[in-house]
């Protein structure tokens, strides 16, 4: 089971959408949340269709700041317990399995505010003895350490946190990738670099999930990267795009004219079954030749975003960096133009015409022309 958690800036932005939906897409988490969503209620909790989840609760935003997304897949029960502007509470409960609870925090952005934060926390320490963890954006940092670059916290900011994590009984359970997950330029060209996500878990969740790990992501609409929380030791390796992946049958495969009949051809030439086996070493045939089919047909865009995007993510995870090249914002522009390209894509192939998407964005296509 994964969980993924990102504070994305707001989700009007429909750049913003298709990042999320390729993240779900890619590490397939069961849970995700987000933050700072920017919108109502109701529009959160639909955006369950287009991230493919089965269902949602979400915050609503105090008017253009905050809001809370929460969403999951039907492989997992999810009870709310309690929420705030700060929180969502929940347990987690999944067959076969002990149920287990999870807090998604996301901390006062205001310095004379975060008290609040704290409080909640501690309060929720009481309400359970199940197994619990908390994830999400806290907006502090235990220890000096996890701060690089000017502006320098105050010490009593982080004795707060420190103060909350000790009452709570929870411990940092670590992290694997860069070792921030917040970026900003300060005044006199300095990135700022902050870990404000991370996950704290009690000793008795670590107990039950002693693989856990978790993994800093890069995004490209925001300045905090995404954290993923994976529970068992085959989800932590690195994610090899088509290689090892279950076949998985995708619906915009259905906008292409020619799927039913390349369906009707592989299947004609196949053997004949005449056992449960040959039926399955059939199936698997029509899988395989499908994926290869899917990758031939829609696979170049996607190839060249996963490509520019791990490219993204060395550039930002070099130590020497301290403004951002001119090589990182050709590959950050290359990344948007991807998305928008894919997004023609699919849209061309579901019949929606070429000729009314270029005049909707005649002086893009110019701008990009010149």
């Amino acid at each position: 089971m994964k969980i993924l958690s990102w504070n994305c800036r707001g989700i009007g932005n429909p750049a913003t959408v298709k990042e999320l939906r390729d993240l779900a897409k890619d590490y397939a988490p069961s849970v995700m949340f987000i933050m700072e969503a920017q919108i109502c209620k109701y529009r959160v909790e639909n955006l369950r269709y287009t991230l493919g989840f089965d269902a949602s609760f979400a915050v609503s935003s105090d008017g253009r700041s905050g809001g809370l997304g929460l969403f999951w897949k039907n492989d997992v029960t999810v009870s709310v317990q309690k929420f705030s502007n700060y929180h969502i509470d929940t347990i987690i409960k999944v067959e076969g399995k002990e149920p287990w609870r999870i807090s998604f925090i996301y901390g006062e952005p205001n310095r004379s505010l975060k008290s609040r934060t704290w409080e909640i926390m501690k309060q929720m320490r009481s309400d359970s003895n199940l197994p619990w963890v908390c994830m999400g954006d806290f907006n502090e940092i235990l220890r000096r350490k996890e701060q690089l670059g000017p502006n320098n916290r105050e010490e009593y900011l982080m004795e707060g946190f420190r103060n909350a994590v000790d009452v709570c009984q929870l411990c940092d359970i670590g992290y694997m990738g860069l070792d921030w997950t917040f970026e900003k330029k300060v005044a006199g060209g300095h990135f700022v670099r902050v870990r404000l996500d991370r996950v704290l878990a009690s000793a008795s969740w670590c107990a039950c999930f002693p693989f856990a790990a978790v993994r800093h992501l890069t995004a490209v609409k925001s300045d905090h990267c995404p954290i993923l929380l994976s529970l068992l030791p085959d989800e932590r390796s690195d994610i090899v795009h088509g290689k090892g992946k279950p076949f998985r049958y995708e619906l915009m495969w259905e906008a292409n004219e020619g799927l039913c009949s390349f369906i009707q051809q592989i299947w004609k030439d196949g053997n004949h079954c005449n056992s449960v086996k040959d039926l399955r070493d059939k199936l698997f045939h029509l899988g395989e030749e499908l994926r290869s089919w899917g990758e031939k047909t829609f696979g170049a865009v996607r190839r060249e975003l996963r490509a520019q995007k791990k490219r993204l993510q060395q550039l930002r995870a070099d130590p020497t960096r301290s403004m951002v090249s001119e090589e990182e914002q050709k590959v950050v522009e290359r990344i948007i133009l991807l998305n928008y390209q894919e997004q023609v894509m699919w849209k061309q192939r579901s019949h929606i015409t070429w000729l009314h998407e270029g005049d909707s964005n005649t002086n893009f296509f110019i701008k990009e022309q010149t």
